[in-house]
């Protein structure tokens, strides 16, 4: 894999294959699925992302698979290939970063081996090969890590899994953007079709947790456009400084109103 695949990977995708010179923990991700581990680990990550419920370490951990998701649907749509992205070549890495002069706890995975695994030769064997691939990471990289997350956190599984249906929406329109080539978006929109038509079975579930109907509400700034509401709360609202977001399942429509009217009788004032 050359520099600039890397680069994409880890500034878009949260893959990277440096060691941080800044880390505040690091663990191979197979140590997850050791409940002391997971345990100790939840006691410390919650206070470092500000969390004043033992739930918010719970959910920012579930958040840590939406980057290698859309980065595996990329590899597989743009070049055709795709990384191990097994817990065995996988370490935790939570750092400190710095964005416009604010530090803010980061965390990303470390790839062990990055050969490139190419699709099998024969174009009809692709689907199959495909499917297993998108199958076997949520149902043997995630499963286990947020099944070892529920046995020792306050919450159920459903709303680990109830993270990464908003982040699959939205890397729609990020995927499409990042690739100019026409059959790329074909194959971007043939694997989210994918990942939305996998059986239960694979995320351990009653029904596929990433195939979500979402809900719509008018945006905060265009009166024009609809904007859908998260699947799932992502629990800010429990981070010292924190608020419900706009687009949160959990508040009333009517207050999503009030903020818009408030929202926008402020940017006239600054228009003016």
């Amino acid at each position: 894999m050359n520099e600039a695949m890397l680069e994409l990977l880890e500034s878009n995708f949260g893959l990277s294959v440096k060691k941080r010179e800044d880390l505040l923990f690091s663990c191979p991700a197979a140590d997850l699925l050791d409940e002391n581990k997971m345990k100790q680990l939840l006691e410390f990550y919650t206070p470092l992302v500000k969390g004043n419920d033992p739930s918010v370490g719970e959910v920012y951990m579930a958040g840590w698979f939406r980057g290698p998701m859309l980065g595996l649907i990329y590899m597989l749509s743009s070049w055709n290939k795709t990384l191990d992205l097994s817990l065995e070549n996988i370490t935790v890495q939570i750092y400190t970063a710095d964005y416009n002069g604010h530090k803010y706890t980061a965390s990303e995975f470390y790839l062990h081996h990055t050969d490139l695994i190419d699709a099998p030769e024969q174009e009809h064997e692709h689907p199959a090969w495909t499917k297993d691939r998108i199958s076997g990471f949520f149902e043997r990289t995630v499963l286990p890590v947020f099944e070892s997350i529920a046995k020792v956190g306050t919450l159920q599984v459903g709303m680990l899994w109830g993270q990464l249906p908003t982040s699959l929406a939205y890397g729609y329109d990020r995927l499409m953007s990042m690739n100019e080539n026409e059959e790329a978006k074909q194959q971007v929109h043939n694997h989210f079709e994918l990942v939305k038509s996998l059986e239960a079975s694979v995320f351990g579930r009653n029904k596929n947790p990433l195939n979500v109907k979402f809900r719509m509400t008018e945006s905060l700034d265009n009166p024009e456009k609809q904007v859908p509401l998260k699947s799932s709360c992502c629990l800010y609202y429990h981070v010292d400084g924190g608020y419900y977001c706009y687009t949160c399942p959990r508040i009333k429509e009517s207050e999503r109103e009030e903020r818009r009217q408030e929202y926008r009788a402020k940017q006239q004032v600054e228009a003016k």
